[in-house]
This record gives structure tokens, C-alpha cells and sequence, in this order.
């Protein structure tokens, strides 16, 4: 039985970052770590990434199951406790091929939802916070400990 699912998500992608951390605080079936697709680790984790499409959302099961593109939409759907009776209902011969189409969609068409929507992804964001400077001059308070003017307090 299947207990946890690491779901690859493209963390320059706004609307993937969104999406990553939506499923974090949704009620999970089966465990659910979302891992950016861009860091280090991920490699190591799992070997022969590289290989894998990050242009496509790519989920991997505790067992070694490996589910690409609207495989992999469907697992994680299928993971939430909410949504599992929609991945089923999905995965049936008469509604795949309409969830392959949405799916699809969606994945060709995330980076411009991003911008649509100003949605920053996570790596631009961490980027963003190592290039912010520190100001250049801390206001101290009479016993050095806070950079806050008491005058107004």
C-alpha cells in the first residue's frame, strides 16, 4: 500500500508554488511532501531525475512508482481525502481523456497563469530575499536592543 507520494512541482513556477502549498493543508489520504524539482537534494533523493520532464508535473510513490503528466495529476488528487472520489471518477475511460486535456492545460499554460495572476514562485522568492540588503542604518533603542523609535510609544 502506498503511504507517502513526493510530488516534483517546478518551484519558479508561481502557479506551482501555489499549488504546492494548497496541498500541504488540504486532509491527506496518504502523505503528501511536495518537493521543488530545482534543488540539489531532489536529485539525491531521487536518482535519474534529471531524466524525468521537469517541464511536466512528475509524482513519486514510496514504492518506486513513478506517474508523469496527468498520471501524475491524478495520484495526487487521488492522495486527498476530499478529492479521491473526482480521481476516480477522472481516471474512467469516458472522462481521461477530458482530464489529459485540463491537465495538459494547465501545465503548458502555468507560467502564464503565473504572470496573469502575479504569482511568485518559490525560488524567485528566496532569490528575492538573498538579494534584499540589510538596511543601512538600525535605529537602537537606549539599551541597544531593538531598532524600534520608543518616541511614540
Amino acid at each position: 500500500m502506498i503511504s507517502v507520494l513526493y510530488v516534483l512541482y517546478d518551484d519558479n513556477c508561481g502557479f506551482c508554488s501555489q499549488c504546492a502549498a494548497w496541498l500541504r493543508r488540504q486532509p491527506q489520504a496518504v502523505t503528501i511532501e511536495t518537493v521543488p524539482h530545482s534543488q540539489a537534494f531532489a536529485v539525491g533523493l531521487f536518482p535519474g531525475l534529471q531524466k524525468l520532464p521537469a517541464a511536466e508535473l512528475v509524482v513519486i510513490d514510496d514504492r518506486g512508482g513513478i506517474y508523469i503528466g496527468d498520471n501524475a495529476w491524478l495520484m495526487t488528487i487521488w492522495a486527498l481525502r476530499a478529492w479521491r472520489p473526482w480521481a476516480a471518477r477522472f481516471a474512467t475511460p469516458e472522462l481521461k481523456p477530458m482530464a489529459r486535456s485540463l491537465f495538459e492545460l494547465l501545465s503548458t499554460s502555468r507560467h502564464g497563469l503565473s504572470f496573469l495572476l502575479g504569482l511568485k514562485g518559490d525560488a524567485e522568492i528566496a532569490q528575492a530575499v538573498r538579494r534584499a540588503a540589510p538596511p543601512d542604518e538600525v535605529k537602537r533603542c537606549g539599551d541597544g536592543a531593538c531598532g524600534l523609535d520608543h518616541a511614540h510609544a
